[in-house]
């Protein structure tokens, strides 16, 4: 026999924000509850640890420095955020329509524009030691040099036997790939630290810490909001992008300039500086899911079938790929950009 979790009574939870519950709807861990004074989105925290509710001031920062395009978080009658049921905690938002016809590429644009607002405006800089930043860096670096030697300890094995399994032939088929996508990343890291190593200062701002489409809502005007912010904090402004485009680029390979595109349109309202592109470039290559996907068959065979082994490999190489295409596209603008200004100066003089 299944246990079934226990259901839970929201009438007392709501009674805290005076609201009397009609109907309610189930999204997961969202809950769409129709009230005798509209209709809210009661949502239950992911992690119990955001008892601190960090993100609520993270939110309450943004509200500060004048960034509205947030879901506001409704206090109960009591002027707490959250409300608890044993060791579960909620909290509640306005519920957003969130049917707007647009094609995804407009939604994207919106999404990168608030996205670059939203790092505009809580950007501030912060002092940094020699010893920080190299600790840091030698963290990167031990761990990804780690996960190389993990996957050429791997295709070594797969090379020495006779017949490989469908996991292991296809990650040959990717290998190569990995490695330079491993030595590009590599590189770039270098020449960050390179560049950063004797600074006093960095630049970091509010993130989202989980940015997705799926956290970019509408209301009934076309204005967009950012919600799920329960992971935002201070951090470099890359995170976010790196978040993004890791998820958004897990599907198969495209040839296009949609990627870029929303990068061009975050540039215009919040422009990363030199460093923070040769970081932002680095993380995005390292192929972290090709890794993640050889430890998970090494450990976890027998949980998974070879085909859901094979399904990872593919969907890691696919976004390495995807990666690629946006890397090599952004660091070509770069490249033409600083040629242009090379060439008016040289005729200036």
């Amino acid at each position: 026999m299944i246990n079934q979790p226990p259901q839970i009574d929201y009438g007392p939870l709501l009674q805290a924000y005076q609201l009397q519950v009609n109907f309610i709807e189930d999204y997961g861990k969202v809950k769409k509850i129709y009230t005798d004074r509209g209709v809210y989105a009661l949502k239950e925290l992911d992690d119990p640890t955001l008892r601190s509710l960090s993100f609520i001031q993270s939110i309450q920062r943004l509200y500060q420095k004048g960034f509205m395009q947030m879901v506001p978080v409704y206090r109960t009658v009591d002027g707490q955020y959250t409300v608890q049921n044993g060791s579960q905690t909620f909290y509640l938002m306005p519920w957003l329509v969130n049917d707007q016809k647009e094609e995804r590429d407009i939604r994207y644009h919106k999404l990168f524009q608030e996205l670059a607002n939203m790092h505009a405006l809580s950007s501030h800089e912060v002092k940094v030691t020699e010893d920080d930043i190299k600790k840091h860096y030698d963290q990167l670096t031990t761990a990804w040099d780690q996960r190389k030697e993990e996957l050429e300890n791997f295709i070594g094995e797969c090379e020495k036997r006779i017949y490989m399994s469908p996991f292991e032939l296809s990650f040959c088929t990717f290998y190569q790939d990995a490695v330079k996508a491993i030595d590009f990343g590599r590189g770039k890291l270098d020449d960050w630290y390179e560049q950063v190593k004797e600074k006093e200062k960095m630049r970091l701002v509010t993130i989202h810490g989980k940015l997705s489409p799926k956290h970019f809502v509408y209301d009934n005007n076309g204005n967009g909001y950012f919600i799920n912010l329960e992971k935002s904090k201070a951090a470099s402004p890359i995170y976010d992008l790196v978040s993004f485009y890791t998820r958004s680029n897990r599907t198969y390979p495209i040839p296009s300039m949609e990627s870029y595109d929303w990068f061009t349109t975050y540039q215009q309202h919040f422009k990363l500086t030199g460093d923070e592109m040769l970081l932002l470039h680095s993380y995005l290559a390292f192929p972290e899911s090709v890794y993640r996907a050889i430890s998970n068959y090494n450990t976890r065979r027998s949980e998974r079938d070879e085909v859901g082994h094979v399904r990872s490999i593919l969907y890691a190489f696919w976004q390495l790929k995807n990666i690629e295409q946006l890397n090599i596209q952004i660091v070509g603008a770069e490249q033409q950009k600083k040629l242009a200004e090379e060439a008016a100066a040289q005729s200036q003089s």
